[in-house]
């Protein structure tokens, strides 16, 4: 029996001792898993406050000569002395200065002038066509310019003015080369009454008066 109890004694002993190395071992493991763990954690920290820094933007950089370099161009770039040829162009500068103002572009339309009467082609390659009048002074002839533009070699550039003032028309030649006719005679200057023909160069026209 007491070669039993001490056989039971030793292992139990032996037991305890396997028991605290184990608990010591784990504990060791426990202590390295640790410490893994904080570099990590250290290592994901740094990273993610690298890139909130990123995000808000990285400070002003020197440049060689010790000047802060601001990064980013920006709208109107860096500033230039001496005309120097980075320099925005105009178009960009008025953009930045008018970008965010509301502009007001009041738009006048000029009413138009009332017709009184009109004249119409009877020969010429115009035949058919009206032309209106207008108070104050219509010019007559070939130049572009013109208020009654007519295609006719023979007649000037600006042969013929056709006035109304005051319910009136008047006729007045410009000095023209052919002069102007009215019911078949020359004139330099005449009252015209409805139905009247006038003939300017080689082209024929028939006055009507719409009052």
């Amino acid at each position: 029996m007491v070669f039993d109890f001490l056989k039971n004694l030793g292992r139990s002993r032996i037991n305890g001792v396997q028991a605290s190395a184990k608990a010591k071992a784990m504990g060791v493991q426990a202590k390295a898993k640790g410490k893994v763990a904080a570099k990590f954690n250290k290592a994901v920290d740094g990273a993610t406050d690298k890139a909130k820094g990123a995000a808000k933007g990285a400070a002003p950089k020197k440049d060689q000569a010790g000047k802060k370099d601001d990064g980013a161009m920006g709208l109107f770039g860096r500033k230039n002395k001496g005309g120097d040829a980075s320099a925005p162009a105009p178009a960009q500068e008025a953009a930045a200065e008018f970008g965010d103002k509301t502009q007001f572009i009041q738009v006048v339309q000029e009413k138009p002038k009332e017709c009184v009467g009109w004249v119409v082609a009877l020969n010429g390659p115009l035949k058919g066509q009206d032309f209106r009048l207008v108070t104050g002074k219509n010019v007559m002839g070939t130049a572009a310019d013109c208020d009654i533009v007519l295609t006719d070699q023979y007649m000037s550039a600006r042969h013929a003015v056709l006035r109304h003032e005051e319910g009136v028309f008047v006729l007045v030649d410009l000095d023209s080369t052919n002069g102007s006719f009215v019911n078949g005679d020359r004139t330099s200057k005449e009252e015209l009454i409805d139905n009247d023909r006038l003939r300017l160069g080689r082209t024929e026209l028939k006055f009507k008066s719409l009052y």
